[in-house]
């Protein structure tokens, strides 16, 4: 079951007219209300470079809903049904799924089933799966090689001492600073190569300084660098695109009903690996019953279940990942601290893949919120699933 609700026109955005140091935070970008309602599922129709992820085969075959559902949830001392929710969140894309079956499917501003939708660093978990394949395939050697092994250039750079796995774990120690309000943050220099192409990923990470403070491994640091890194690592050692790849051991393998795209700048020369993702929430569905089921699909062996496991285990670290405690980090994915050994991919601006193995339920959430991160926002829709997990689990 779903719907579509139409928004007002939006207008024609301009690329090359958005301040790379407001990318996150100004009143003119992709990324903020109004033009996020939009272009959040309308990433093609924007001035970028293009790398497609087409499908192959069968399509996985999904159960259309039986009956309608829903579910009321209680946050912050007031109760709200999931209709609430979507409005209250901006919503744009909301599926259910219980195994193959269909529970709960709804589309708004202007979006549909064949939308596909920008889920900013839920990329991060894809980057990490196929980076496990290459992995299993003897591409790379061990989580514990040093990087500069398969990326001799970076010797130059803080990379110089830090391992894949302290990359995959956001711990590699780099003088970087994360703030989309902050125009001197390495943030803004990274938003200026992924908005204009210049300079090319490989030439910022390069320029990378190592943090003198902080030891590799002991401290827990978000930062699209060292997706990055692991992307360019996945790129040399199997000797192809990175969206080749994508397509050739996941995209190909999933059933998938719909191509798939990576956006980047015409004149970036170097693919994106930390988030640039536009899916049908289907799809991403289908690559969510695949890690649900310790990677496989329809009797389809994609990654090895030994790093489903490895890459949704907690890393310990000094000091924990989330300030309320509620989430540890694996291999580029989220890990709440409840049970059911749930697991969630997280975009900035509300694009959630929610993972839950023991109640087998897949969530994809993608939405367009006004900033693009806000603690109510993720504390209110860790609450919806937890009431919607619940709901199922009771049968109704």
């Amino acid at each position: 079951m779903q719907t579509a609700v139409a928004s007002q026109p939006i207008p024609t955005i301009n690329i090359h007219k958005i301040k790379s140091s407001e990318l996150l935070a100004g009143p003119y970008s992709y990324f903020v209300p109004p033009y996020n309602y939009y272009y959040f599922h309308h990433m093609d129709k924007l001035d970028f470079q293009l790398d497609w992820i087409r499908r192959a085969g069968a399509v996985y075959p999904l159960k259309e809903p039986t009956h309608s559902f829903t579910t009321n949830y209680r946050y912050k001392n007031h109760h709200y049904t999931l209709s609430d929710y979507m409005k209250r969140n901006a919503v744009t894309g909301f599926l259910i799924l219980k195994d193959n079956q269909i529970i709960y499917e709804r589309y708004f501003h202007g979006a549909n089933q064949h939308s596909r939708f920008l889920t900013n660093s839920v990329g991060k978990s894809i980057t990490s799966t196929l980076f496990g394949i290459a992995l299993e395939e003897g591409k790379i050697s061990s989580v514990d090689d040093p990087i500069i092994k398969y990326l001799p250039e970076m010797r130059v750079s803080g990379f110089n001492r830090v391992t894949l796995k302290q990359a995959l774990e956001m711990a590699t120690g780099l003088d970087l600073t994360y703030d989309p309000y902050d125009p001197h943050s390495s943030t803004h220099q990274f938003n200026a190569a992924a908005l204009t192409g210049v300079p090319s990923f490989t030439h910022l990470l390069k320029s990378l300084k190592a943090n003198p403070k902080i030891i590799p491994g002991t401290l827990f640091d978000y930062e699209n660098e060292n997706s990055e890194a692991l992307g360019l690592v996945i790129e040399k050692t199997v000797g192809m695109p990175f969206n080749e790849y994508l397509q050739q051991k996941i995209w190909s393998k999933i059933g998938a009903q719909s191509d798939a795209f990576l956006y980047r700048a015409k004149a970036q020369r170097d693919q994106c690996a930390f988030g640039c993702l536009s899916a049908t929430l289907r799809d991403y569905g289908r690559f969510g019953l695949m890690m649900m089921n310790g990677g496989s699909l329809g009797g389809t062996r994609i990654v090895g279940s030994s790093w489903v496991k490895e890459a949704t285990t907690p890393a310990k670290f000094a000091k924990p990942v989330d300030k309320n405690e509620d989430l540890s980090y694996g291999y580029q994915w989220w890990i709440p601290s409840n049970s059911d050994h749930a697991f969630k991919g997280l975009g900035i601006f509300g694009q959630i893949l929610y993972v839950n193995p023991t109640k087998h339920i897949v969530i994809v959430e993608t939405s367009a919120w006004p900033k693009p991160e806000d603690d109510k926002r993720w504390e209110e829709s860790s609450k919806v699933m937890d009431a919607i997990v619940a709901a199922i689990s009771r049968g109704k």
